[in-house]
């Protein structure tokens, strides 16, 4: 017979598909649930109007683990995430509880259940080494040093992708290794060949729907409070634009309103568009997503009825 496996929950879903509302659903119903944020703007303290993060008072009663984890100061990099959220399931699983993952970053999601080589931190002292180098010479000068370090690597970014470009330096700097070797020195660990792994997704049949859900909650996102929050973080903190959290959606648009490269006027339409685009890829990572169990928009009844099942069979 083969090992009982302890259980993980994944729920995925596209921006504005109500995921946070199933999640606290299912942890109010089956008390055994901790949630951990799959969100790669909300694990940062000061984001909070443009990533639609939790209110505290909902933080409160249903706490999220990576939600609120680190400041700007930080960059939480794809390798801190996948450690982090590793060790978190092991602690939940000690507790006999399971773990119910829940968020909208496809990347993560398929991070963790293939598995990740293990990769050195980021190195904040050469990282800021190498983005004062951008702000002074452009990044074309950082580009061409992958280039010598590991021209294969830099086959694969884009010249202009300053975030993979700093993190393929740090990397190779850091072992001596190129990249593919790297990735090849050590198997990656899948979730799946240790745990019980069921996925569940809220995919919208109907695109439509989920648009006119995105454009409802736009308005909240991109007013007043987003601008007022950037304009806070640029003040507390020495970050450039080439830091994650000002490069995701309506960070990047309200910066450059900030910045003077956009009117205030097109914040909400640039955004809008922005959102779409990203939910578009969601789904597109979704329709190819092996074993995933998906329900529509308005099947949270029938989600956790197939929950129920999947938990009682364990």
């Amino acid at each position: 017979m083969k090992p009982h496996k302890k259980p993980i929950l994944f729920l995925l879903g596209p921006t504005a598909s109500g995921k946070t509302d199933w999640a606290i659903n299912w942890q109010i119903k089956f008390e055994d649930l901790e949630i951990i944020s799959v969100d790669s703007v909300m694990v940062y303290k000061e984001c909070n109007v443009g990533s639609a993060k939790p209110s505290n008072s909902i933080l409160k009663k249903h706490p999220h683990h990576l939600v609120n984890h680190v400041s700007l100061n930080c960059i939480f990099s794809v390798a801190d995430f996948y450690q982090t959220a590793m060790k978190l399931i092991d602690s939940i699983h000690d507790k006999n509880k399971v773990p119910l993952l829940v968020g909208g970053s496809m990347m993560y999601f398929n991070l963790l259940k293939n598995g990740l080589s293990v990769l050195p931190s980021a190195n904040k002292s050469l990282r800021e080494d190498l983005e004062t180098r951008i702000l002074e010479h452009g990044i074309e000068t950082v580009y061409a040093d992958l280039t010598k370090l590991d021209p294969k690597a830099a086959k694969k970014i884009k010249p202009q992708d300053t975030q993979r470009i700093i993190r393929a330096i740090e990397v190779v700097t850091a072992t001596g290794k190129s990249m593919n070797a790297n990735f090849a020195s050590k198997k990656p660990f899948r979730l799946k060949e240790r745990y019980e792994l069921i996925e569940f997704g809220i995919f919208p049949e109907d695109r439509s729907k989920l648009h006119k859900r995105i454009e409802s909650r736009q308005g909240k996102l991109v007013g007043d409070s987003l601008l007022e929050e950037i304009n806070e973080i640029k003040i507390n903190f020495d970050i450039s634009s080439a830091h994650p959290a000002m490069k995701a959606i309506n960070y990047k648009q309200g910066l450059d309103v900030i910045e003077g490269k956009i009117e205030k006027s097109e914040l909400f339409e640039k955004s809008l568009f922005a959102t779409r685009q990203f939910a578009k890829r969601q789904c597109t990572w979704m329709r190819g997503w092996e074993n995933l169990i998906s329900f529509d928009l308005h099947q949270r009844d029938e989600a956790t009825e197939e929950l129920k099942k999947q938990l009682n069979l364990l």
